[in-house]
């Protein structure tokens, strides 16, 4: 192992430890909270569905893991640092939300999701074992966050047509990235679908809002079964 591999072995330890122990411990030891709820949206997917955390962070920590055994590999060196970026962002985003600056957490977010992006092209040649799949779920779910963060803070409500048409594309931009890769898409998906279609069944709604979650999920879900029957 040389010094960059060391480097970036803990660069993405601290980063993976800081975006799980931020948001968790955060509010217990310093009394913070994010204040998502307050920003509510008429795409913000319900209260349960934000469990999906639960293993978005476990599966990272275990990439993690698996990481810092194999530091020297190729397909390591290749992801580490854009997965690192992605996490310290996702840390970043609790924090800026736990200090009351909710309304830039906007400008955050998005960076972790292309930052995952990254890192979930660059598994795809190659063995890198549970990174693909806890990268999938971490690009899957902070993509369509992403949206939602955006439309929450803009200041005034979309029109619902708008509002349609945002959810839609979300979905048709995970299904393209579901459809192009090899490794880790039905993480992708499951973290995307979970977002859409929780909200698709949230009865406080419109029902414009739940149609528009229910059409990507189901582009998200042809997309995933063609690819999976193409194999």
């Amino acid at each position: 192992m040389n010094p960059r591999d060391r480097l970036r072995c803990a660069a993405l330890g601290a980063s993976t430890a800081a975006m799980i122990l931020v948001p968790t411990l955060g509010p217990v030891l310093a009394g913070t909270e994010e204040g998502a709820e307050e920003w509510d949206t008429d795409i913000t997917p319900p209260n349960y569905a934000f469990a999906i955390w639960a293993p978005i962070f476990l599966s990272n920590a275990a990439a993690t893991v698996q990481h810092l055994a194999n530091p020297s590999a190729e397909v390591n060196r290749r992801h580490g640092w854009w997965l690192a970026g992605a996490h310290a962002a996702n840390a970043g985003w609790s924090l800026v939300a736990q200090s009351g600056r909710f309304r830039y957490t906007a400008a955050v977010l998005p960076v972790a999701a292309v930052l995952a992006g990254q890192a979930h092209r660059r598994l795809q040649p190659g063995d890198a074992g549970i990174a693909p799949h806890s990268t999938g779920l971490l690009l899957g779910w902070t993509s369509v966050a992403s949206v939602v963060n955006i439309v929450a803070v803009r200041g005034r409500p979309l029109p619902a047509r708008a509002t349609a048409s945002v959810v839609v594309g979300a979905a048709a931009l995970l299904s393209t990235v579901v459809a192009t890769s090899r490794r880790g898409y039905v993480a992708v998906a499951a973290a995307g679908g979970w977002a859409l279609v929780t909200n698709a069944l949230n009865p406080r709604r419109t029902r414009t809002a739940r149609a528009a979650n229910a059409l990507g999920a189901t582009l998200l879900a042809a997309t995933t079964v063609r690819r999976l029957t193409a194999r």
